[in-house]
């Protein structure tokens, strides 16, 4: 078989699909964020972080202590928040400078993708860059939860338990 045999191509519709679940899951991540924000401050302060970027610079800002007291957790956050990061610039390429959507035939000859035109810079987002954004979205919820969990452990056996949950489950 050759390599055009072996390739599904991908629909208009599953394109759109694709971009609807990417928004779906920030706004998961967003909601998230906000939640473990709050818990972290122990709810005595107001949020204040209003974007994305704010509420992710927030969160990573109220575990300095746990980051300090184990590098395990520093190492874990930077992790996290890089991933987060490359997501962000992905959704806001999306959500602010979507100027096209190609789907994958075979008379086409070539990949389904999005083109976005961002910050005066073009782009395109083949359909398995946008699976991959999305198996990370869905595992950041997660992460987000369970090390913002590990901030707020006394008992550094719990959170060291947690931090090995995360690096199976979370960030492959």
């Amino acid at each position: 078989m050759g390599a055009d045999e072996q390739r599904k191509p991908v629909s208009f519709v599953e394109m759109n699909a694709s971009v609807g679940s990417i928004l779906f899951l920030w706004s998961s991540v967003e909601r998230e964020l906000a939640k473990q924000i709050d818990a972290l401050d122990d709810g005595s302060k107001k949020n204040g972080a209003h974007t994305i970027s704010q509420k992710i610079k927030r969160w990573v800002d109220l575990q300095s202590p746990a980051s300090g007291e184990r590098p395990e957790h520093g190492d874990l956050l930077r992790e996290v928040r890089e991933r987060l990061t490359r997501a962000l610039e992905i959704r806001n390429q999306i959500s602010h400078g979507l100027i096209g959507i190609r789907a994958d035939r075979y008379e086409y000859n070539g990949e389904a993708c999005l083109t976005t035109e961002f910050n005066g810079v073009k782009r395109t987002h083949p359909h398995a860059e946008l699976e991959h954004s999305m198996r990370v979205l869905s595992q950041l919820v997660w992460a987000i939860r369970s090390l913002s969990y590990a901030a707020m452990q006394k008992d550094p056996r719990k959170a060291e338990s947690t931090y090995a949950g995360i690096r199976l489950n979370h960030m492959p």
